[in-house]
Formats: structure tokens, C-alpha cells, sequence
């Protein structure tokens, strides 16, 4: 064989639009979970561009099993068909927390200079108070109109469910054959140890999720290595899952890629090449190559979803995979989780529920300067109005000693243990911040099991 310069596994061909009309037309194009679920997220307008596509290439999708699975298990949240509600109540709640936040510091104002008794000083603010509440009111209806809005109705019945309609059309005959029991339980065995050695795709749910969920990408890719295997036709991969196990990320020189491990692992099995997109980019390439007239602001709505789920690691969304890794007997809710629920405000960020009931708040504070005791007065009602056992405060900068001195004034109040750790955001995945963290969380809750006892 002579060689060429593309014949390496670590050589790449960047896609053209020949490509793309090629598997339009002949490739084997496998939908992820994330697309179908993000028909219940979208607006109008991108749903109806997002199911104008799919039934365009109708007849070359594919649906590994395991999507069906992950996507009637996740269906019912009501963060996916409830999606535009429940972040509107996200929105509000947030919006509620500020505005006591401003109060608190306005009331702190007028007695640290000593014009609590002075009618002009507070006219003035009461005025203002009065002019934020309106403009809070205006906003927080104008968020629950648009919600209402968007959200998809009659989604509570599958026979009235208008993306249910609009799938079981389109996907009829076109779903994987369920794996076997033995099948199933290899795969787990094998998704464990790839994870372990860092292999693709997939290793990255193994940090804060259990084996039978975490195994999700690789059930799905394996099914996808099948399915080609007996096609023997190119793969279109569609995903909004954008995390490093299955890309290489993009630079400002080269866009962004499939893992080499997996065009290799294709290429190796089924003789056949990798291709991926995104859910946006998926239907730019349709408009351009099919003449679908795309809404533009459709592409635009899905990339900046991608983009967020792309992005860094927030520094409360890093704290709550911690408190996942460290408590795996304890159930962690982040705050959509907690209005999902149907928790009232103030609502604490995360909640650490142990086994035993014993629920601890987690504030997180990301703030360039120190935590000051408006940013936590907040505390006392929240432990009531949610029976918290204790809360803490996660804090990338330090509290000032009179929030310090408010927390023990909390405790004392509430009879619920209150604490605060120091963890740097730029350190944030640092083995010492992790042990702060576990520390923190087990003497607080030590604390509150030693008392009932």
C-alpha cells in the first residue's frame, strides 16, 4: 500500500458540502436524546424549523434505542415539558432574591449613617422601593406571559401531545432493537472500564452520575458501531452534547471535531466515516443544502444553547458536582430541580438531603468582594419556610464579620446550624477544596444527627 497523507488515524478531512449532500441523501444520520428532548425547550419557531428538517431526511434517521429510553425517561420532568414555566419561575425567584437582597441593603443604609429616623431619607427610598416594585412586577409578569406563550399545551397525555404526534410519524420503523440482558450488563462492565482509562465517548458522566446512567453515551455509541456495521453506510451523529468525550474542541484555527478515538473505532469496525453536528449547525447545512428557508433565528437559538452547555463549569455548578462526587448517598438538588418540585422562595441553591431526611441549604456566592450581611439576610427565613437542618455558605471570597456575626445570630434564632467555607474559584477543583467541601457538609450534618440523638 502507498501511503498518502491522509492515510493516519490521527489525520483529518474537514467536511465539505459534498459530504453533507452525501449523507443527506445516503448516510445513516443517528439523532442524540438532546435533540429530541429540545422540541419540548425550543420556541415556536425553532421547533417547528427543527421538525421541518427531521421529516426531510425522513428516510435516512436512525434512533439507537437507548435515545428512546433516556428520552421517555426524561420526558415527564418538568424541566423538559414544563421547560419554559419552570424557567420562568427560576427567573422570578431570582428576581425576588435581589429585590430583598436591595431592601436589606437599603435598611442597612439608613442605620449604618444613623438616618433610620429621618422622614426625608426614607420618603425618598420608600418612593424608589415603590417605583422597583413596579418595575419588578412589570418584568415578572412580562417572563410568566412569554412562558405561557412558548410552553407546548396539552402535553400531559400522550394521545394530545403535539411532539409525541409529530415523532411517532416521523420515527415509525426507524428506532434500534432494544439490547439483551447480556448484552446490557457487558456493555455496563465495558463503559466502566473506558471510563476509567479516559476512552471516548462518555467519560465524563462518570463524575457525578451512577453506572446505569452514566453508561448512557456508550450504549449509545455502541449501538451505533452495530447499526453501521451492518449498513456499511457513513454516520451522521447529530448531537447537542458538545462536552471534550466527543469532541475535540475548537480553536480559532480549526473548527471543532469528532474525537479521533471514535473515527478510528468506526472506521476500524464498520469501514465506514464518522460525521457530527449540532443540532444548529445541523439546520444551517439543511438550509443551505435543501432550500428549506430556515428562520435564522432558529440556528441562532439552538448554537447559543450548545454555547452554554459548552462553557466552562460555573462555580456553583462545579460546587454541586462536588457535593454529588462526595455525598452519593445523599440526593442533591440544584435550584431547577428544587422548583420542580414546587419549592417556594427563598429557595436555597443546592440542598444536600440525606438519607435520614436531614436537609442542608447550600448558598453559593461568587462574589469579587466579601460576602456582606444584606447578600445572607435572606437565611433565617428560608431554614424556616424549608425546616432546613443547617445551611452554609460556599463562598468564593470571605464573609465580613458582621454576615459571620448574622450567622451565628441565624443559629441562634433558628435552632438550625449555620457555617460558611472559603473556596476559590480558581482552585475550585483542587483536592483541598474538595476536602473543605466534605468537611464542611459532615460536621454539619454530624452536628445535627448527634442532636437528635
Amino acid at each position: 500500500m502507498r501511503r498518502g497523507i491522509f492515510d493516519c488515524d490521527d489525520a483529518y478531512r474537514t467536511p465539505v458540502r459534498e459530504d453533507y449532500e452525501r449523507l443527506f441523501t445516503h448516510g445513516l444520520i443517528a439523532l442524540d436524546t438532546n435533540v429530541l428532548l429540545n422540541l419540548y425547550r425550543s420556541n415556536n419557531h425553532t421547533r417547528r424549523d427543527t421538525f421541518s428538517v427531521l421529516k426531510k431526511l425522513r428516510d435516512r434517521i436512525w434512533v439507537p434505542h437507548q435515545v428512546l429510553s433516556e428520552f421517555w425517561r426524561n420526558r415527564d420532568l418538568p424541566s423538559v415539558r414544563g421547560h419554559h414555566r419552570t424557567k420562568a419561575k427560576e427567573t422570578c425567584a431570582a428576581l425576588d432574591k435581589a429585590h430583598r437582597s436591595m431592601n436589606d441593603a437599603l435598611d442597612r443604609w439608613l442605620k449604618d449613617v444613623h438616618l433610620s429616623n429621618d422622614a426625608n431619607a426614607r420618603d425618598h427610598l420608600n418612593r424608589n422601593r415603590s417605583s422597583m416594585e413596579i418595575v419588578l412586577t412589570s418584568l415578572k409578569s412580562f417572563i410568566q406571559s412569554q412562558a405561557e406563550r412558548d410552553a407546548l399545551k396539552d402535553v400531559s397525555a400522550t394521545h394530545s401531545d403535539p411532539v409525541l404526534s409529530e415523532l411517532e410519524a416521523l420515527l415509525h420503523g426507524r428506532i434500534g432493537e432494544p439490547a439483551s440482558e447480556a448484552t446490557l450488563t457487558s456493555a455496563l462492565k465495558e463503559a466502566e472500564k473506558r471510563a476509567e482509562k479516559r476512552i471516548p465517548p462518555g467519560y465524563e458522566d462518570f463524575k457525578d452520575k451512577p453506572i446505569e446512567k452514566a453508561a448512557g453515551d456508550y450504549l449509545l455509541w455502541s449501538q451505533i458501531l452495530d447499526e453501521a456495521e451492518h449498513r456499511k453506510s457513513d454516520v451522521l451523529l447529530v448531537t447537542g452534547d458538545v462536552k471534550p468525550d466527543w469532541w475535540i474542541t475548537a480553536s480559532s484555527h480549526t473548527p471543532a471535531r469528532p474525537r479521533t478515538e471514535l473515527v478510528v473505532e468506526l472506521r476500524n469496525r464498520a469501514g465506514v466515516q464518522l460525521y457530527m453536528l449540532t443540532p444548529s449547525q445541523l439546520l444551517a447545512q439543511a438550509n443551505e443544502i435543501l432550500d428549506l428557508r430556515v428562520d435564522e433565528r432558529s440556528v441562532h437559538d439552538l448554537a447559543t444553547a450548545e454555547q452554554d452547555y459548552a462553557d466552562p463549569l460555573p462555580y456553583s455548578r462545579a460546587i454541586e458536582l462536588m457535593l454529588r462526587q462526595q455525598f452519593t448517598e445523599a440526593q442533591v438538588l440544584n435550584l431547577e430541580e428544587q422548583l420542580d418540585n414546587g419549592m417556594r422562595t427563598p429557595i436555597p441553591d443546592l440542598a444536600v438531603i440525606h438519607p435520614d431526611g436531614t436537609t442542608i441549604g447550600i448558598e453559593v456566592k461568587k462574589y469579587t468582594q466579601g460576602v456582606k450581611v444584606e447578600d445572607i439576610r435572606y437565611v433565617a427565613e428560608m431554614i424556616t419556610q424549608h425546616r432546613l437542618a443547617a445551611v452554609l455558605v460556599v463562598t468564593h471570597n470571605s464573609l465580613t464579620t458582621q454576615a459571620i456575626e448574622h450567622l451565628g445570630h441565624v443559629a441562634s434564632k433558628t435552632g438550625a446550624r449555620t457555617a460558611w467555607v472559603q473556596i476559590k474559584s480558581e482552585f475550585v477543583d483542587d483536592l483541598g477544596s474538595y476536602e473543605a467541601l466534605r468537611m464542611s457538609v459532615e460536621n454539619l450534618s454530624a452536628f445535627h444527627r448527634a442532636e437528635d440523638v
